[in-house]
């Protein structure tokens, strides 16, 4: 077995020049150190307790970050619907262009984001995002015209795109057959956000109404940005660090335990993850030449508009059904309670089954149901039906797509660059999607591009998904090849921050 197919000897070709005293963060001594470290050294309720209080310390803050994200980007489509597009004398394009902005500033950053984790401490990479998005947020309420709205918009995206390290965060902590339901429960609270901008839309469009001089769209605008920057400070007081920090140091409340430490360094290794691993601009370069990336940033592209772009203008489609300014701040909940109800249940039977593609598509399946639905009648109870058949489908359907697409990719910069790719495809879908909404009441156009995409999304799926499977076929062809030869694979010993995701023990999920 003295050959490689394509795929294995390219990038370590591409690698085997670098400088491997430099390859991993970390002093060889204390690597050595804990060598002796295995998964199978633990007892699986010790496995099960630590899980446990990961979940407990490090989700509930993610997903309070990312839950205030998109509370504070989504507000604007209640803002209009409370007054605010009227107020400032905004045409409809103007209004879209505010829109857009936020997906602009979001992809302009994603990479340099990605990587500020392994170069500041996570608490300050996301407690300081979320502080200054709520404070840009919060401003809002002081606009006074078009420019000064779109230079918010745009640095609430350039804040957002490091809470998008939640991801990369959670795949350094958790197992592969962990991630989908851990993704989904971070994930949770955006349907939920969604909602609760509802409720407080209607709250504030009920009895805040010009209250001390002040509209109710400033003050929807005033109170979210405030709350959020009250857990930006609680995000920089609670939030660990990176887990190889965490096993090292022991500092942080918590995770004192010696034994429970030396767990956390096995589980970082199982998860076929290194500890300390430094940017490497190579890394780069394999990602721009890895098919799998731009399946995978494609179909989460095209399911990304779902959340975004659609919704942004849920309450503009609620609205365009016939319903009062202060109804469609309720009707609007409806579907968010339905994508918060497919989130769950859809993640939790993609790990429980191991069938992360399957589940992908069946989520794309139902979204695209919905978009059908919607360009196919005017009848209000089928309208709103639809918005839900869209939500179900779009909120699972991200979350075990990005779950997914992570365990894909090895290597901390490759992975990284991955996220970067998968945005600049995110972004762009949505700040399409921006331009598309234009013709109310029925939205032929957007809804039609929509459903579009997302049939891309349903054929990237489905070509991704081949393209594992046989890539861990040819892996363990490989492994049986050398086996049966009775010699060691001369790639085995190599280090997966080396050879990332195309080391042949690093098999990808399906």
């Amino acid at each position: 077995m003295s050959t490689t197919t394509q795929a294995e000897k390219d990038p370590v070709e591409i690698l085997h020049n670098e400088d491997k005293s430099t390859e991993i963060g970390v002093d060889v001594d204390e690597k050595a150190q804990h060598d002796e470290l295995h998964l199978e050294s633990f007892t699986a309720k010790e496995e099960s307790n630590l899980v446990l209080k990961q979940d407990l310390i490090i989700l509930p803050l993610l997903a309070i970050a990312l839950f205030f994200g998109y509370l504070d980007r989504g507000n604007i489509g209640n803002a209009r619907i409370l007054g605010m597009q009227k107020d400032l004398d905004l045409s409809p394009q103007q209004y879209y262009n505010i829109v857009m902005m936020f997906f602009l500033g979001y992809m302009v950053v994603e990479l340099p984001a990605g990587m500020a984790l392994r170069y500041f401490h996570p608490r300050w990479v996301f407690g300081i995002a979320v502080l200054v998005f709520g404070v840009a947020a919060a401003s809002a309420s002081q606009a006074k015209s078009y420019a000064t709205l779109m230079g918010l918009r745009v640095l609430i995206g350039l804040a957002e795109a490091f809470v998008n390290n939640a991801y990369i965060f959670i795949s350094l902590w958790y197992k592969h057959s962990e991630l989908a339901l851990r993704t989904a429960l971070i994930y949770s609270l955006t349907p939920v956000a969604g909602a609760f901008s509802g409720i407080i839309s209607y709250g504030v469009g009920k009895n805040l109404e010009n209250s001390a001089n002040i509209r109710a769209w400033q003050w929807l605008f005033i109170i979210e940005g405030v709350i959020t920057v009250g857990m930006g400070f609680v995000i920089m007081a609670l939030l660990p660090g990176l887990p190889e920090t965490v096993s090292k140091k022991g500092h942080f409340p918590g995770f004192r335990d010696q034994r429970q430490r030396q767990l956390i360094l096995a589980r970082l290794r199982s998860s076929q993850n290194t500890e300390g691993a430094k940017f490497r601009s190579r890394q780069v370069l394999i990602a721009l030449k890895d098919p799998k990336i731009f399946l995978g940033a494609a179909m989460i592209g095209c399911q990304g508009v779902g959340i975004g772009a659609f919704g942004v203008f849920l309450p503009t489609f609620i609205n365009e059904f016939g319903f009062g300014a202060l109804e469609t701040q309720l009707y609007s909940m409806i579907p968010y309670a339905f994508g918060l109800a497919g989130l769950l249940a859809g993640s939790w039977l993609a790990d429980r089954l191991g069938q992360k593609a399957m589940m992908i598509l069946v989520c794309l399946s139902t979204t695209i149901t919905g978009f059908i639905i919607l360009l196919s009648t005017t009848n209000k109870v089928a309208l709103v039906a639809g918005a839900c058949f869209v939500t179900t489908g779009a909120y699972p359907g991200l979350a075990i797509g990005v779950a997914w697409y992570l365990s894909c990719h090895g290597g901390y910069t490759k992975r990284a660059t991955s996220i970067w790719i998968c945005q600049i495809f995110v972004q762009s879908y949505s700040i399409i999607s921006t331009q598309t909404y234009r013709d109310p009441p029925r939205f032929i156009l957007g809804h039609g591009v929509s459903l579009g995409l997302y049939s891309l999304g349903f054929v990237c799926t489905v070509i991704l998904h081949q393209i594992c499977k046989r890539a861990n076929a040819a892996k363990t062809r490989r492994a049986q090849g050398f086996e049966a030869e009775g010699t060691e694979d001369p790639l085995a010993s190599r280090d997966i921050e080396e050879l990332c995701d195309y080391h042949p023990k690093y098999m990808y999920a399906l």
